[in-house]
């Protein structure tokens, strides 16, 4: 606990050199910010008397003694308030000080360091370029163009692609034959979970970013359209942040518990836009527990249609060949909870908003189908609300492949089945996520056994999951209000 600064020498006992330096320093300042000023300068100046010090003494080691009790931020105003004062004091740039390198001088260690692993006509296109001159005054066309962090980063990866090609005896060129060896390397290391996809586009990146500042005349089509490639595969897959964010059985829970929050809210609503909240709350948390129950892609989804895709008692859903990639009919069993979900709103929610002669499961608020887009965008607004994390539709489909695979590795053709691939060799794809699955469920377990030894009352998923079921009491208390998304 900090002490508040009461022992504080007033202005009137000061030296008159100091006061007038302290006046001079902040002049024109407010009149509340001058007056904690003073009161830490003159807690310094009391402190320098009572060590018998003179007070223009200043060292860091002073410093600190003298701020240990105090809150950061006065420890930060206190150091501000003596430098100005004080500005002419030798204490504040100690002799001894190690020099901090400059970036400039770290990229030409860079340079310096990697720039021989590089094939001989691209060492003598990238040397002028990368030219740095010590007066800043002739720097190379790239030195120029770009920061030393994005440089620094283009010279590593182009130095490890090089590398690459002569230890695989390729042509060591930024060449398609080349390069295609190289993403085959890497997506191997994405299977096994030594690589991820987010590193795979930044490696494009800065690949494309160097071969068209050295060879701006070569036609780098072919990289910017596996750049482009990339980075939309990238989207689907969630980070090591999301994907550990939230399990799919806590996301099951807060939309359970989001749609009932969502039913009493309608039911205690008086006015018309307080139920269409409420709606848009059932809609989405609706599609979220959909996406659990059966992880088809979000266009299926927002397509989904009363009469062509559900049975007349809601216990299977149907999807048409031309809806799945492997071309096969697909049937799928409801659950109860999602059959009950369902039921409640097209009993409660969907006549607020939905004509008639509509067929449509999901309608806007205009009467219209919900586009695969808005659907989308709604889920993401809502997983942000509830978890601080955004998780889009093709993010918990890709968590619940990744799940399935966990829970049996051997049996990757199951996960190939429920999320219609085309192919198994996609569904192989999704082991690296289910490597991060596992091993956060190990750490789980580890940490829960951690728990109990020491006898703790509350485990982090409960805290967790208290949090969230706030957040919905929280929003279902206010008539869903601030959660509008159409």
């Amino acid at each position: 606990m900090t002490k508040r600064c009461t022992e504080s020498l007033p202005q009137e006992d000061w030296p008159a050199e100091i006061t007038d330096s302290f006046r001079a320093a902040f002049q024109g300042k407010s009149k509340s910010y001058t007056t904690e000023l003073r009161r830490l300068l003159g807690r310094w100046l009391f402190e320098a008397k009572k060590d018998e010090l003179p007070p223009t003494f200043v060292t860091p080691q002073l410093i600190e003694r003298r701020t240990e009790d105090l809150c950061s931020r006065r420890r930060s105003v206190m150091k501000q308030v003596i430098f100005e004062v004080f500005n002419s004091t030798p204490a504040f740039l100690p002799a001894d000080r190690k020099r901090q390198r400059s970036e400039r001088e770290l990229l030409s260690g860079v340079i310096e360091r990697n720039i021989h692993r590089f094939p001989e006509a691209w060492h003598r296109r990238a040397l002028p370029k990368l030219h740095i001159c010590s007066e800043g005054l002739a720097d190379g066309e790239i030195v120029d163009l770009r920061s030393p962090s994005s440089i620094e980063a283009m010279i590593q990866v182009g130095a490890n692609y090089f590398d690459f090609c002569h230890a695989h005896d390729l042509k060591v060129d930024l060449s398609p034959g080349s390069f295609r060896a190289w993403v085959k390397y890497r997506r191997e290391m994405f299977v096994t979970g030594s690589f991820s996809i987010y590193s795979m586009v930044n490696e494009a990146s800065r690949l494309l970013a160097l071969g068209r500042d050295l060879y701006p005349e070569r036609d780098w089509n072919w990289l910017m359209k596996f750049h482009r490639e990339i980075k939309k595969s990238a989207r689907g897959h969630p980070t090591r942040a999301n994907q550990r964010s939230v399990a799919l059985e806590e996301l099951r829970i807060a939309a359970l518990q989001g749609i009932e929050a969502a039913r009493k809210s309608h039911l205690e609503a008086t006015g018309f836009r307080a139920k269409l909240q409420a709606h848009t709350l059932a809609r989405t948390l609706l599609s979220v527990l959909m996406l659990i129950n059966s992880p088809i892609r979000i266009s299926s989804l927002a397509r989904l249609d009363l009469e062509q895709h559900f049975d007349p008692s809601l216990s299977r859903l149907y999807l048409a060949p031309t809806e799945t990639k492997d071309r096969n009919r697909d049937e799928r069993a409801i659950s109860d909870e999602l059959r009950a979900a369902i039921t409640a709103y097209l009993t409660l929610h969907r006549p607020l908003v939905a004509p008639e002669e509509e067929t449509r499961l999901f309608v806007g608020h205009g009467g219209a189908p919900c586009t695969p887009g808005h659907l989308s965008e709604c889920i993401g607004d809502m997983t942000e609300t509830l978890f601080g994390s955004r998780i889009s539709a093709q993010m918990i489909r890709n968590v619940a492949a990744a799940f399935i695979v966990s829970e049996s590795p051997a049996e990757k053709e199951l996960a190939t089945e429920v999320l219609n691939h085309r192919r198994s060799a996609t569904t192989d794809t999704y082991s690296a996520n289910s490597s991060g699955i596992v091993a956060s469920r190990q750490l789980a377990a580890a940490a829960d056994k951690h728990t109990e030894r020491l006898e703790c009352n509350k485990l982090p998923k409960q805290q967790k999951m208290k949090r969230i079921r706030s957040t919905i009491s929280r929003r279902s208390g206010s008539s869903c209000r601030g959660i509008c998304f159409q």
